[in-house]
């Protein structure tokens, strides 16, 4: 009588389940099933000891094919891992999820329309969530360039609550995967994340779009990352020459990264410069280092080269005058006395400094100077305007070598009969004479020369250009680099 060897069935589900987050090729697969079937299939009336070590044996070859092709196809975070120890900017914090057993596999692997959706690694802490997404297509060839996340496509993260805390974009890093990741500025406090992704629709905009079904959802048990949460209270405080205090609050260190928390406030002088919300538009600069001088992190410098590890930060008001910041980075020394240092600050303040020129005579460059900083208009046109449909507004092209910030500047224009209009500064900008061993020296230099493509100032409904115009800075981004504060931490 004729009958499977119960070995046979067993051995070949086997086979399969440990196959089942591979991407293999289709021809490849098809070759796998038919040697399968073949070598499964058959009626064989009885076995040998012999003839189960070719089983064995068949196992250990298909084992080595399958890892070969995982190998060639399926890079994990370890290998990331590498390639960033390779360019000297390991990510310690994932590092050390994976030490601590925390980087998950969620066996997602979603078929349609011939293209493959694959997740094996996701690690989250309070601090972020990471997980590496590999889409195939039917040749088991990753496509880096297909998947755009967006209106089309979302990867949302919901708490244990069912609420949405956050939503997962490319950071683009590598052409290995999608390194898809989400930062929380707020610590977040869940017992469970699920990772639900709604993808129906592959392509970019320019070529013809590949509608189908890759969703998927998991979830990722965030009580062993809660586990390693530590609090530390930092103790230090100190009042700038233009009245700001800084008060340093306490350190979270969590799995993938330490969230720094500090408050200022301003005094009553420095409130009175800043008027209205004005005070609320500030900027800190300051860095880490050891107690040997070396930079750790920082923060908003002028510094060439400076070394970043900052992952999110966020402020909110507190109160009158007083602010909450918070900065998350990938890593602070946890075994050696570090310092922190306050380099500069901003803070938008009423100026009402003024430029008052002749438009026609900038067919040679005329350079201003108010408070630090320097203009040099080089051209005044008639152009259409940029907001305004069919409209035409007066364009002032200049330079600038500007040491205070630029993010929270506010000018109007006035001509030659005193009538106002609204100006909006457009252009690039870039840093010039920072230095590689300090924080605070340098300026931003509004335009670039070196292209000829200077800074404008737009000034809009000015549909003809006047004969006299004068530009009024009416709030400027005050930059104090004279903070004299450093404290050490333990």
């Amino acid at each position: 009588m004729n009958y499977h060897d119960p070995v046979d069935p067993v051995l070949k589900q086997f086979l399969k389940s440990k196959a089942q987050d591979l991407v293999i090729p289709n021809t490849v697969e098809t070759a796998v099933d038919n040697t399968l079937s073949s070598l499964f299939d058959q009626n064989i009336k009885k076995r040998s000891p012999l003839k189960r070590w070719r089983w064995a044996a068949v196992a250990v070859a298909f084992f080595f094919v399958l890892g070969a092709v995982t190998i060639l196809t399926v890079p994990t975070f370890a290998e990331v891992l590498r390639s960033l120890f390779a360019k000297d900017n390991p990510d310690i914090g994932l590092m050390r999820a994976q030490k601590l057993g925390l980087v998950i596999n969620p066996h997602i692997k979603v078929k349609d329309k011939g293209y493959t959706l694959v997740i094996n690694e996701a690690v989250a802490d309070p601090t972020r969530v990471t997980l590496a997404l590999q889409l195939f297509d039917e040749n088991g060839k990753h496509d880096r360039d297909k998947l755009g996340l967006g209106d089309a496509n979302t990867i949302t993260i919901k708490d244990d609550k069912g609420k949405v805390v956050g939503s997962m974009y490319d950071m683009g890093y590598t052409s290995d995967f999608y390194y898809m990741v989400d930062f929380f500025s707020e610590p977040l406090k869940t017992d469970k994340i699920t990772i639900e992704g709604s993808i129906g629709t592959l392509g970019q905009s320019n070529e013809s779009l590949i509608k189908g079904n890759w969703n998927f959802s998991f979830d990722i048990d965030m009580k062993e990352a809660n586990k390693q949460n530590n609090i530390e209270e930092l103790a230090g405080s100190y009042t700038t020459p233009h009245g700001m205090t800084v008060t340093l609050k306490r350190l979270t260190r969590m799995v993938q990264g330490v969230r720094f928390e500090l408050e200022t406030e301003l005094d009553d002088a420095a409130m009175a410069r800043s008027p209205g919300d004005l005070w609320e538009k500030q900027m800190l600069s300051f860095h880490f280092e050891t107690t040997g001088g070396k930079e750790i992190h920082s923060v908003n410098p002028r510094k060439r080269n400076y070394l970043d590890s900052l992952m999110t930060s966020d402020h909110k008001v507190v109160g009158n005058g007083k602010m909450r910041w918070s900065y998350t980075f990938k890593y602070l020394p946890e075994d050696k006395p570090y310092r922190f240092v306050l380099d500069a600050y901003s803070v938008a303040e009423m100026d009402g400094s003024k430029i008052s020129f002749r438009p026609s005579d900038l067919t040679e460059p005329q350079t201003f100077k108010i408070m630090n900083d320097s203009l040099e208009l080089v051209r005044a046109s008639l152009e259409k305007s940029q907001v305004n449909k069919g409209a035409y507004e007066t364009v002032i092209s200049f330079y600038g070598k500007m040491d205070n910030e630029i993010s929270h500047e506010e000018w109007r224009a006035y001509d030659s009969a005193g009538k106002q209009y609204d100006v909006s500064a457009v252009g690039g900008s870039s840093f010039e004479n920072t230095l590689t061993d300090h924080w605070r020296e340098g300026y931003i230099s509004m335009g670039d020369r070196r292209a000829k493509q200077p800074f404008e100032f737009r000034i809009m409904k000015l549909d003809q250009i006047p004969q006299e115009l004068t530009i009024v800075r009416e709030v400027v981004d005050k930059r104090y680099k004279d903070p004299n504060w450093s404290v050490l931490l333990k």
